[in-house]
């Protein structure tokens, strides 16, 4: 089976339980669109987690984006404070005197912005944001709750990176024309907040 989840953003407990709840094995593929460090508290965990797993797949969030320009090889103080600024400082901690800390960084500069797969004759455009030319729209675009058009015809798209109670007021996935978004607000202080997964052989919503 072919997973999704998105903004994970250090909760390594309810990351999981999402796993036993969907009962993921060996024969099947998990796709983690971005976002899985920062806010909360375990997101180097998190990351160190999915890199060890051979059927996980992690695509850039802007949040693993801030990581490498603030710790990569063109770092900066600049870079280093919109990081702290957007819930960094955890990730930062756990990274400053981390053993592997090159090889994680490493891990995340290889990172896709975005992937085209076919799950049982159904195509996805699978990405952080939102589909589109740049990498900002790619890692910080967001859709839109009165959207009407597709954004990729004949493709449905999956982001996470805008928190599903800010289109509609519930931690639920969200539904638009041609695309839904994940991202069920892990990471943010909302009591209601979830860790949504996707199952895209058939569709499926499993809630953590």
């Amino acid at each position: 089976m072919i997973y999704c989840t998105a903004d994970i953003h250090g909760e390594f407990e309810r990351f999981r339980r999402l796993l036993e709840l969907i009962r993921f094995s060996e024969e099947d593929t998990l796709y983690i669109l971005g976002d899985v460090i920062d806010r909360g508290l375990d997101g180097v965990k998190v990351l160190e987690f999915i890199r060890e797993q051979e059927n996980m797949v992690l695509l850039m969030g802007n949040h693993e984006k801030m990581c490498l320009d603030a710790l990569g090889k063109d770092s900066h103080p600049r870079a280093c404070k919109h990081w702290e600024l957007n819930g960094g400082g955890p990730a930062h901690m756990d990274l400053a005197e981390h053993p592997d800390r090159d090889a994680l960084l490493a891990y995340l500069s290889k990172l896709p912005l975005f992937l085209d797969i076919e799950v049982r004759g159904k195509a996805f455009r699978l990405v952080h944001g939102f589909p589109g030319e740049t990498e900002e729209d790619m890692l910080w675009g967001r859709p839109e709750a009165g959207m009407t058009r597709r954004p990729l015809p004949g493709k449905t798209v999956i982001v996470g990176h805008t928190p599903t109670q800010h289109l509609t007021g519930k931690s639920f996935i969200w539904h638009g024309p041609g695309i839904l978004d994940i991202d069920c607000g892990c990471g943010h202080d909302d009591p209601n907040r979830l860790l949504a997964g996707l199952r895209l052989d058939d569709m499926r919503e499993f809630y953590a």
